[in-house]
């Protein structure tokens, strides 16, 4: 299911068929919960977490969750005076940190296969995502050869017009001589009579080029926007359903990630409040993922993951609860990139395992 999920989060795929059959096959049905790695009853193990977590404050992480999961982990976050934040916590930061500050004339996937005459790359992407990229586009070769460009420091084979420099300042420098009026190296001026004579040009960035670069281009574009002409962006991000706790945590929160609620409210630090921090202060963390089965986890003292029965190694965890898995055994919704398209997670299969937010709600009601 991940693979697909991944398109629909970065390209907004409506395809309907998410879940193929191997993947059902696949699917682990008789899990149990388990307690430093031997197997136990579920409401033991919660019991267990409530001891753990009562009177505690702690870390919720992971957050790859369908839109009721976030809303009722947030909540729980917040009875608990607890810091939380999404595993993709440095991805949002990188962008919104930016966007807030300068705007930007973002484009949906579909905007951008139907009416972009020129596509810039411009940083580094992963070549998984390239390839997707490229398939979901549905242009023909002809126009796919001829009117994307590619500028990073690697090289790759995806796209045939690529220039290839040594760093990101390079890489910035350069971008800015496309639009000024002086002649550029014969190998670059293709490009350049290319954004002159374009009337819809869509510059593609990834925010895990980092946070300096992303800052320096959305600044850029405001410029470009404001003095020159019209340049659209579109950004390779959202995975992991990052969208959706961007949404959750703006209407609980009033910020789109990186908070630890007190008694006096909360506070917004998208530096202190992750993972890698927290867990040298707290020595407690929730890790929460029923869409993910493969998700990267930083370790605490202590580890609690409530999540997809698929995940490895669940007896390495101090509490292991498996939960339902939406679009498999239940229905849920999760949120595309750019934060408007949804998708309707439906059930295909029946299960005996407990839905995620009923957990929530059962450790929020700690007496």
């Amino acid at each position: 299911m991940q693979k697909n999920l991944d398109d629909f989060y970065l390209f907004g795929s409506t395809n309907k068929d998410l879940i193929t059959d191997d993947e059902i096959k696949n699917y682990k049905l008789n899990q149990f919960p388990l307690v430093n790695g031997k197997k136990t009853e579920m409401t033991t193990a919660i019991t267990k977490i409530k001891k753990i977590i009562k009177g505690r404050t702690l870390h919720f992480d992971g957050l790859i969750c369908d839109q009721r999961s976030q809303h009722s982990i947030l909540d729980l976050a917040e009875s608990l005076r607890s810091s939380i934040n999404h595993c993709d916590a440095e991805e949002i930061n990188n962008f919104y940190a930016a966007y807030q500050i300068y705007g930007g004339s973002l484009v949906s996937f579909n905007e951008l296969r139907k009416r972009a005459d020129l596509i810039i790359f411009i940083g580094n992407f992963d070549s998984y995502v390239l390839e997707r990229f490229s398939k979901n586009l549905s242009w023909s070769s002809k126009k796919t050869q001829s009117k994307i460009y590619y500028i990073s420091t690697k090289k790759i084979s995806s796209f045939k017009q690529k220039i290839t420099l040594k760093g990101n300042t390079s890489i910035y420098n350069f971008f800015i001589d496309l639009f000024k009026q002086k002649k550029l190296h014969v190998n670059h001026q293709l490009l350049q009579k290319e954004l002159k004579s374009s009337r819809y040009p869509v510059l593609v960035i990834n925010p895990m080029n980092g946070f300096m670069f992303t800052q320096q281009l959305l600044k850029l574009t405001e410029f470009i926007n404001n003095k020159i002409r019209k340049l659209r962006i579109f950004k390779i991000s959202g995975l992991n359903n990052s969208s959706g706790f961007v949404n959750s945590c703006v209407i609980k929160t009033g910020f789109p990630a990186s908070v630890s609620f007190n008694d006096w409210g909360l506070s917004y630090n998208p530096i202190k409040y992750t993972a890698n921090v927290q867990k040298s202060e707290k020595p407690i963390q929730i890790y929460t993922s029923n869409l993910n089965s493969n998700p990267k986890i930083e370790k605490f003292k202590q580890n609690i993951f409530i999540g997809h029965p698929n995940i490895l190694k669940k007896e390495k965890f101090d509490i292991f609860i498996p939960v339902k898995t939406p679009g498999i055994d239940s229905n849920g919704i999760a949120l595309r990139s750019d934060g408007i398209g949804v998708l309707k997670l439906e059930k295909k299969i029946d299960s005996n395992y407990i839905q995620l937010d009923e957990i929530v709600k059962e450790l929020k009601n700690n007496d």
